[in-house]
This record gives structure tokens, sequence and C-alpha cells, in this order.
């Protein structure tokens, strides 16, 4: 284990010494920009009463799903610079407006064609299995400490939440886990774990469809299309995800290469290969890891404005109205001289 901590250390360090200063920058900025942007966000998730609380609930939440995204993100990274593959250093997106955790996720960039698809599946596989094992310790570090309050929770619980709510706390009828920070960023880590395992174009879960099935994956993806557009018309934000892939391409990059006369080349199955038993079976977990971890509806109704941020962790139920004092009748105006 210390052996490959050295050796992922020195991979890091490495990498960071021989990229150019202009990525070196753009990396630390968007890092700490995204850091800030999360910390704004933060606040939204505390059911503290004073100022000093809700920052120390900001910044909770800021460590934990900074954390449980650079865990995906580096070990997509370290698993690619370690079979020679190129990758850039990670693009973290602070989005303070349009997403109720500040950030839209981050990216690392890696090559596509021409891997073996050993390689190809170990890039693609491991990054969500640390995101995932990280957001459900949040999670269940979160529910334990939380409590339970009248209304409905404003996001959608994806299966494995449900399953931590159940174990650890008796919810009764009317009542849901009451919001907190570490509960918000493991959320937000399924969710980000989720959509990367779409199995779209360069996305972890289109390399792993690649790497399974090969040029089927361009069948497989046009089906998921096919669902999610059907998504789509129940949820409206899945659209957003249909014209972003309809941009960037269904088809694996590999696929789309072979495809083009420009490449004709080349051989199609240069790097391709049967995968391995055990990697077969590991492709069930990253399917499970999704079952898990998505939800069709994330978030509740009022989220989807753009720029609107849930002031409140959980919703009354219909039937819940609070107290209100009673109010005393106003005195008849005064009688004038023709008044009877």
């Amino acid at each position: 284990m210390v052996s490959i901590l050295k050796r992922n250390w020195k991979i890091l360090t490495s990498a960071f010494q021989h990229t150019d200063a202009p990525t070196r920058r753009r990396f630390v900025v968007l890092f700490f920009l995204t850091a800030f942007t999360m910390f704004l966000s933060g606040a939204t998730f505390s059911r503290q009463i004073t100022s000093s609380g809700r920052y120390a609930d900001a910044g909770v939440f800021t460590l934990a799903l900074m954390t449980i995204l650079s865990s995906h993100a580096f070990t997509r990274f370290i698993q690619a610079r370690s079979y020679g593959v190129f990758a850039a250093l990670p693009f973290f997106i602070p989005m303070p407006l349009f997403s109720p955790f500040g950030t839209l996720g981050v990216v690392t960039k890696t090559a596509n064609v021409g891997l073996s698809v050993k390689a190809l599946f170990d890039i693609a596989f491991w990054g969500p299995v640390m995101s995932f094992l990280l957001s459900v310790t949040f999670l269940f570090i979160g529910v334990w400490v939380s409590d339970v309050a009248p209304g409905r929770g404003a996001f959608d619980n994806p299966l494995i939440l449900t399953g931590i709510i159940h174990l650890l706390k008796d919810i009764p009828s009317g009542y849901d886990i009451a919001m907190h920070p570490l509960i918000a960023a493991g959320w937000a880590g399924l969710l980000f774990t989720a959509i990367n395992l779409f199995p779209l174009g360069s996305l972890s879960g289109g390399q792993i469809a690649y790497a399974l099935f090969g040029p089927r994956q361009r069948t497989v993806g046009y089906l998921f299309m096919t669902a999610l557009f059907v998504m789509a018309l129940y949820y409206p934000l899945w659209f957003a995800f249909v014209l972003i892939f309809i941009y960037l391409g269904v088809e694996h990059p590999s696929i789309r290469q072979n495809l083009n006369p420009l490449f004709a080349d080349i051989n199609p199955n240069f790097g391709m290969g049967a995968l391995d038993r055990r990697r077969q079976l590991l492709s069930l977990v990253s399917a499970t890891i999704f079952a898990l971890s998505f939800t069709v509806t994330p978030f509740a109704p009022e989220i989807l404005a753009p720029g609107q941020i849930p002031t409140h962790p959980y919703n009354s139920p219909p039937d819940f109205a609070p107290y209100q004092a009673p109010q005393t009748p106003e005195p008849p105006p005064p009688m004038g001289e023709n008044s009877i």
C-alpha cells in the first residue's frame, strides 16, 4: 500500500512539473474558484442560526464535495499516466448560479483512441468507484448526525441513500431526514458519479461500454439517448444532456474516427481485444453503482429555475401548517353625527 501511494504521488508531482505554466495556472485558479463557489452554495444546506455556524457548515460541504470530485479526477489521471497515456490536469468547473452545489463537476481529459481494452477500462472504471465510495461514506456520517424533521426532502433520494436512511433512522410518515452539509455533498457526489457513468461518448460509462462491447457501444449509446429523451418528457432537465451529447457525440471517439474517411488507412481494431473475465465482472460493479446512484427526478421542481437555490432543507407536507397566534379583532370605526 505504501509503495502504491508513493508511486501515485510521484506520478502526480512529475505530471504537474512537466505541465506548461499556463495550464498549471488554469488548474490552480479553477480549483480554488470552484471551492469558493461551493462555499457560497454550502451555506444553503446549513440549518444553523448563527453566521459562524453557517460558515462552518459551508466549509464542511466544500471540503467533502471537493474531496469527492478530486478523488474521481485524480484517480482517472493517475490511471492514465500509469499506462503511459496522455492525461491533462483536471478541469474544475465553477458554477455559482445555475447549480445548487456551486459547480458542474470536473473534467479530466485523457486519450481515447488506440488504447488496449485493459488500459481503457482501468482508466474509466476506478474514478467512479472512488467517488461512489467517498459519497457513501459522507452519506453515512451525515445521516447518522442528522435529525428527523417534518416535511418532504428537496432532493429525490437515490436507492443507496434511501437504504442508508432506513438503516440508521426510523422515519415516521410525513417526515424526512433533515438536510446536512455532508448529506448534500454525498448526494451531489452520487449525482456526478451517475452522470459520468452514462454510456455515452468519452464519459467513463462510454469508455467502459466501448471496452466491453467494442463498436456495439454505438447501439448502447443510442438506446440510452432514447431513454434519456423519454425521461426528459417527464423531467425537462434531461433535455440539456440530450442536446449536449447530440453536440459532443454519442459514440466513443474511436468509433467516430473509424467512420471518418480521413482515417480510412487506420486499422479499426488497433489496440482492441477481448476484455478479460475479471474486468467483465467489474463492469457489473459499475452498472450497480449507476443503479444505486441515479434518480430520474433529482431536484424538487422549485430548484429547476435558473439561479434559484432552495432556501429550506425540506418542504412541508400539504397538511402541515405552522402555529399562528390568534389575532385581536380590530375595533369598529367611530360613528359619525348622522349615524344611527
